[in-house]
């Protein structure tokens, strides 16, 4: 069992953006293997913040099914709560047979570069303005490959306590550009922001136990490749950047809310609004689309939106649709964990930092992506923000108690 679990996590993060919904292959079968515990039923020895991630988990599913009941929206809609509750059981499957760290880590890394190969290969031999790798889509692509970026480099501490600390590095400082590589080239302008913000919380890190120079030649090195990425010529930065300046500039315009930050604003401020007539239950997904089409017609807001089944901001589609419960139930689903990894993150078993601070960078860039897309509403989205998390706590629970 350790070995087919290790196998199906390097899987999960190796297959993710290279390969059509290669994220299911290791996500279904560490779910089918979940079942062995029916029988096998090994000792897990749960504590109290085990407890306290699978009721965040919990909380999640249970408060978003019973609202969709409520509203009797369509039977599809509950496929991506109930990513939350499939996660539990391999949660346990992995606190019973914990992977190898070296099948996470190596599948972080070559799901970044293997994805980022695709995208160049979509931008240089299919003319793609904005590649996608295996996705449907370029901004959930540009995410996850900024995720895979960043947890690859969260790895480098554990890198350097391996034998082979060099060829390691290596691997996964590969994986780190390419993910930001990938995230650029996609042009997906809300998984940049996540890049300093994780740079900044892992060089702090090393900062306080390694000493201040790692900040110092972390920031600097992020603002050299920053700028450099700028002017490079036919930058995707630039390009992306200037016309965001331009549409935030025209936002007076009525015409500007055919163009991207247009629409997301018209989207969040719809969203907004009807919210605050319905803050506790929300309105539904049916509800939200009624009132919607409803407004069109009253000339409340352009039809350019009218057909999107999300707010394009994992806080305020969850608002609307789902009030003030499924809004906190979204948070449980970020802070507690967060709060969980960041606790680990300050304790001193050396050995479950890595686990600890790829925990902090997952909820993190979640935290961020969500603020400009809804995640939460596709497949790849939750899955890449649970599945990862069960597979981190169980590496970090695993390296805690190997430290006692």
């Amino acid at each position: 069992m350790l070995r087919l679990t290790s196998v199906c996590v390097f899987l999960f993060s190796a297959l993710s953006v290279s390969v059509d919904s290669g994220y299911s292959f290791g996500a279904v079968l560490l779910l089918l293997s979940s079942t062995c515990l029916l029988w096998q039923r090994p000792r897990l020895g749960l504590e109290r913040q085990d407890w306290l991630l699978i009721a965040a988990l919990l909380v999640y599913f249970s408060v978003l099914v019973a609202n969709m009941l409520y509203h009797g929206d369509p039977a599809r809609e509950f496929d991506m709560p109930l990513r939350a509750l499939l996660v539990v059981p391999v949660l346990l499957l992995l606190l019973a047979y914990p992977p190898q760290p070296a099948a996470w880590w190596s599948g972080v890394a070559v799901g970044a570069i293997a994805g980022a190969a695709l995208a160049l290969w979509q931008f240089t031999m299919q003319d793609m303005v904005r590649p996608q790798g295996s996705t449907s889509n370029a901004i959930h692509y540009g995410n996850v490959s900024m995720l895979l970026g960043m947890l690859s480099l969260a790895g480098l501490e554990w890198a350097r306590t391996q034998r082979r600390a060099r060829p390691w590095s290596a691997l996964l400082l590969a994986g780190c550009l390419a993910g930001v590589f990938g995230s650029i080239l996609s042009g997906s302008r809300g998984g940049w922001i996540a890049l300093p913000v994780c740079v900044l919380l892992i060089a702090m890190h090393n900062a306080r136990a390694h000493g201040k120079r790692y900040l110092v030649i972390a920031v600097s090195t992020m603002a050299v490749l920053m700028v450099t990425a700028y002017y490079v010529p036919h930058s995707p930065i630039r390009e992306r950047t200037a016309m965001a300046v331009t549409e935030v500039e025209k936002m007076n315009d009525p015409a500007n809310a055919t163009t991207s930050i247009g629409q997301r604003f018209e989207a969040w401020h719809t969203a907004l609004l009807l919210s605050c007539e319905h803050p506790l239950l929300g309105i539904g997904r049916n509800g939200y689309m009624d009132e919607k089409k409803q407004w069109v017609r009253e000339g409340k807001m352009g039809p350019d939106t009218s057909d999107a089944t999300n707010a394009h901001n994992d806080y305020l589609d969850v608002l609307v649709k789902r009030g003030a419960s499924g809004l906190l139930a979204l948070f449980g689903l970020f802070f507690v964990p967060l709060c969980l990894f960041a606790r680990a993150l300050r304790r001193r078993a050396a050995n479950a930092h890595p686990f600890a601070l790829g925990g902090v960078v997952l909820c993190t860039c979640y935290l961020i992506f969500g603020l400009t897309t809804s995640s939460l509403t596709l497949n790849i989205g939750i899955i890449m923000l649970v599945f990862p998390m069960a597979m981190l706590w169980a590496l970090l629970r695993h390296a805690q108690h190997g430290a006692r």
